[in-house]
């Protein structure tokens, strides 16, 4: 099955759940992660509640493919922080799910969503999804002073305040030789609209079972 949208592949019997991982998930994604050359990494309690979190599982089995963090900053602006698919489900389309369904969720809250990446397969799929790539955070700020003063002070206190996100980012610089050197996706709350459709609202609680991400959402009570 294709999506009538983009015409790309979508995954059949996935459900995307927005909710804290649990104990065992988080686990399960925290050590995958800690091997990664592309992200710095995100706390325990953080993946189980302390952020806001969307899951993608098998509803039949509970078995999980993947998870997306999102990190809700001041201004009117959301950083998804993390786009994550378990190593063994990669290239079957999942993150394209996951990431589109999260979004079209998230345009109710967010006037601005950011997204950092320097995976080169990221680049394609954050373009198919709506985003407009930026080569560093100066090409994002470039003429736009209200930017400037958010991602120069704002957003740095913010994402700093976090121990363990600075001792992963020096351990992986260390270990690995990360340089971090990022590209920025920024997605706008009137172009997600004008992608995304302006259905209602979506409760706190959805999921989406088995259709395109651009379709609707299935919501659960």
């Amino acid at each position: 099955m294709t999506c009538v949208h983009c015409g790309k592949p979508v995954p059949a019997g996935v459900e995307v759940q927005r909710r804290p991982l649990t104990f065992l998930e988080a686990q399960t994604v925290m050590r995958q992660i800690s091997y990664s050359r592309f992200i710095t990494g995100y706390s325990l309690r953080e993946w189980t509640g302390g952020r806001d979190t969307f899951v993608l599982l098998r509803p039949d089995s509970g078995r999980l493919l993947g998870a997306l963090l999102v990190h809700h900053l001041r201004g009117g602006w959301s950083e998804i922080a993390v786009v994550f698919i378990l190593e063994e489900h990669r290239s079957k389309g999942h993150g394209r799910c996951l990431l589109q369904s999260s979004v079209r969720t998230l345009k109710w809250t967010s006037e601005k969503l950011l997204l950092f990446f320097s995976e080169r397969t990221m680049d394609r799929l954050v373009r198919d999804v709506g985003f407009e790539i930026f080569a560093n955070e100066n090409d994002l700020v470039r003429g736009k002073p209200g930017r400037w003063v958010f991602m120069k002070i704002m957003y740095k206190v913010q994402w700093l305040c976090n121990w363990y996100r600075i001792r992963e980012l020096m351990r992986k610089k260390r270990e690995f030789g990360c340089d971090f050197q990022f590209k920025v996706a920024l997605l706008e709350s009137d172009k997600v609209s004008r992608t995304y459709g302006t259905a209602s609202s979506p409760s706190p609680r959805s999921s989406c079972r088995g259709h395109c991400p651009h379709g609707p959402i299935a919501h659960e009570g």
